[in-house]
């Protein structure tokens, strides 16, 4: 495990701002369980950085279930109740917590220029940070671009989501019809007293 620490150490290193947002969730353990491959890992956050075990004996504050790969996409998108309201990803324990966590890592604001420029030297990586922005940006785009597509042929073409106004009159007429038992239910006491 201690690999996969490292790594998100180093990472989370990047953006020095970081390590002071995690300090607030110091003594917290957020559970993430991996449905498919059936593994889990906590995650323990400190003004120090991440500790991340396979095990644990205590009780996680906040459970965040999903593929390996809703997770993953988790992390890059600024709106999480897509996922959630697809089932791709379940919150529980301390929802709150898990929602504020999430978000601290999609405001990370890394600088690539000082690792790179160690490296590769200060023209090369700035040229290096400027192509991998308008790349970023590029694939946020069409990522956002991919998900509208994918969200309206689920709804329009396949039938297999519903859209908004379908759940709406969906919702209303659940209203209306516990409305109209109630209803029912007050005249029939009115004839039984």
């Amino acid at each position: 495990m201690l690999i996969i620490e490292t790594v998100i150490n180093r990472y989370l290193a990047l953006d020095p701002e970081l390590l002071d947002k995690l300090a607030q969730f110091k003594g917290k353990v957020i559970k993430l369980e991996m449905t498919g491959i059936n593994k889990s890992l906590y995650m323990l956050p400190s003004d120090r950085g991440m500790q991340v075990l396979t095990e644990y004996e205590g009780s996680a504050d906040t459970v965040l279930r999903g593929t390996p790969v809703s997770l993953f996409k988790m992390g890059l998108v600024s709106n999480v109740a897509n996922l959630l309201l697809k089932g791709e990803i379940e919150i529980s324990g301390d929802t709150r917590l898990g929602h504020q966590f999430k978000n601290v890592f999609s405001q990370m604001d890394i600088d690539w220029s000082e690792p790179l420029a160690d490296i590769v030297g200060d023209g090369l990586a700035y040229q290096m940070q400027q192509s991998a922005n308008k790349f970023g940006r590029w694939g946020k785009t069409t990522a956002r671009s991919v998900s509208t597509s994918i969200s309206e042929y689920l709804q329009e073409e396949s039938r297999d989501v519903v859209t908004d106004t379908e759940l709406n009159i969906f919702n209303e007429a659940v209203d209306q019809l516990r409305d109209d038992v109630d209803r029912l239910q007050a005249r029939i006491n009115t004839f039984i007293k």
